[in-house]
C-alpha cells in the first residue's frame, strides 16, 4: 500500500458515499446501543456528521488491503473494486474508536484542542 493510493482513496468521491452509507446503516443499530459515546457518535452521523465522515473515510483509506483492493496495475484508483463487505469489516471495529476522538465515556464532547474537529467544544459535538 502507497500513501498516495491511501491520499487518493480518501479523495475518491464514490468512495467517501460509500462510507457514508454504511455509517449511516451502522448508526441506525448504534443509536440503541449502551454506551453513550456510541450513541452520541450514531446521532451525529444521522445528523451528516461531515467530521465524524471524514475520520471514518480516513481510517478506511489507510486500513490493510482497501488500498490495495483499489489500485489497478497502473497505480489509479478504482473504488469500486473494494467491496462492501471490506468497507463493513473496518467501520464496525473503527466506532470504538471514531466516538471516543469526539466523546468521552459519557457522551460528552471532548474540550476544544481534544475533540476531532477544530472549535468542537462542550455542547458543540463535532460538526
Amino acid at each position: 500500500m502507497s500513501y498516495r493510493a491511501i491520499d487518493q482513496l480518501t479523495m475518491d468521491i464514490w468512495f467517501q458515499a460509500r462510507i457514508r452509507a454504511c455509517c449511516t446503516q451502522e448508526a441506525q443499530q448504534f443509536r440503541h446501543d449502551a454506551r453513550p459515546n456510541f450513541v452520541a457518535l450514531a446521532d451525529d452521523l444521522l445528523r451528516g456528521g461531515g467530521a465524524t465522515t471524514l475520520t471514518f473515510v480516513r481510517l478506511g483509506a489507510a486500513s490493510p488491503g482497501v488500498a490495495e483492493s483499489a489500485t489497478g496495475d497502473d497505480g489509479n484508483i478504482d473504488s469500486s473494486k473494494v467491496t462492501d463487505e471490506e468497507i463493513l469489516a473496518f467501520v464496525q471495529p473503527a466506532w470504538e474508536l471514531v466516538s471516543l476522538l469526539f466523546w468521552d465515556e459519557d457522551g460528552q464532547p471532548l474540550p476544544p484542542g481534544l475533540a476531532g474537529a477544530p472549535g468542537a467544544g462542550a455542547g458543540a459535538g463535532p460538526t
